[in-house]
């Protein structure tokens, strides 16, 4: 026996595409995951049948997408950035006890397909008198969006495609990380446009100058552009290969208040600025060390707007902003996590 508050999503990484797996890392999180069959119609008259004919109305293609939204976590969430990035490196922090782990994600351009993973959401029905498992194989991740307010918890969108439901492989046994806490706004901290320090395997980014005092809500997005092909003749309606690597987009938008001018010129005069979102959580836990998770962009360019007034109210600026690879910088975006995990 059960509630309808016993709703999983576990997800595991798989070796075959499509092919599942037992998931073995959950999340708490609002999933959810849609599938789709697309149908068509057979074309042509008969006389006597004036509607169409139920064997003439066919499925032809099969596809999964949604949304895997959570409370970012500072255990557990360096699973779901690797599904994103592609590409981690995980190092002990030194003299740390218990120990603790720094893992700088890096976007994976080197070699296709994409990894894939099974993810499975156990449904409890009405009643709670049984719970039926979905498990969506040849799941691929194209975005995130990570999205700080005022007054709030972090939050992250992961959206994802997959290749086929399975309704009969058995559900998972869920396990979660022990004494995770969450980052919230009050964690938060902005520095832009002053001098970047690049992250190594050990030490975070650091920014010269003072962080930002006037940073309302902030958004950041990597999209993957993933390939949308590979719907091909003996994969019976199903995508018969992983998705390729597209070109990534990483973009994002600042809510500030009018308190200076540094960021009107900025636009006005297209200039690159670094920018460094650091989430750093109250509470140690490994000697001195605070989880952390930090976002660090060596290079943003500003789109619109101009302050304008607002009626009398305290002035804010609405900015989108795009992150390119300037040619000096190690990488265009790190996503630095330190946590307990020893393993993403």
């Amino acid at each position: 026996m059960g509630t309808q508050l016993d709703f999983s999503v576990g997800l595991a990484k798989e070796t075959v595409y499509g092919t599942p797996v037992t998931p073995s890392r959950f999340v708490e999180s609002e999933a959810k995951l849609k599938y789709e069959i697309k149908t068509a119609q057979g074309r042509g008259l008969r006389p006597g049948k004036n509607v169409h004919r139920l064997n003439r109305h066919q499925a032809v293609h099969f596809e999964g997408s949604g949304d895997i939204d959570i409370d970012v976590p500072t255990r557990g969430f360096g699973f779901l950035l690797n599904a994103i990035f592609g590409q981690v490196v995980n190092t002990l922090v030194p003299t740390t006890t218990p120990p603790l782990y720094q893992q700088n994600h890096v976007l994976q351009n080197a070699s296709d397909p994409v990894q894939s993973f099974t993810v499975q959401e156990i449904l409890p029905t009405l009643g709670g008198v049984n719970s039926f498992p979905h498990t969506f194989t040849g799941c691929v991740f194209d975005s995130v969006e990570l999205s700080a307010k005022e007054g709030a918890i972090l939050e992250a969108k992961f959206s994802l495609t997959a290749r086929e439901l399975q309704t009969a492989f058995a559900a998972a046994a869920t396990s979660y990380p022990a004494d995770d806490q969450l980052f919230t706004f009050v964690h938060g901290a902005v520095s832009l446009g002053g001098t970047l320090t690049e992250p190594t395997t050990t030490a975070v980014a650091s920014m010269s100058g003072t962080p930002a005092a006037n940073i309302a809500d902030f958004t950041v997005s990597v999209k993957r552009n993933l390939d949308s092909d590979g719907w091909n003749l003996g994969g019976a309606g199903l995508r018969s290969r992983a998705p390729l690597y597209g070109v990534p987009e990483i973009s994002g938008k600042i809510t500030a208040e009018y308190t200076d001018n540094t960021l009107r010129d900025a636009y006005l005069q297209q200039s690159a600025l670094a920018l460094v979102l650091t989430f750093q959580h109250n509470v140690a836990v490994s000697g001195v060390h605070k989880p952390t998770l930090q976002i660090v962009l060596p290079a943003i360019r500003l789109g619109g707007e101009v302050p304008t007034s607002d009626g009398g109210k305290a002035i804010k600026l609405s900015i989108d902003f795009e992150a390119f690879d300037n040619g000096t910088a190690a990488q265009p975006i790190w996503a630095i996590y330190r946590t307990l995990d020893t393993t993403p």
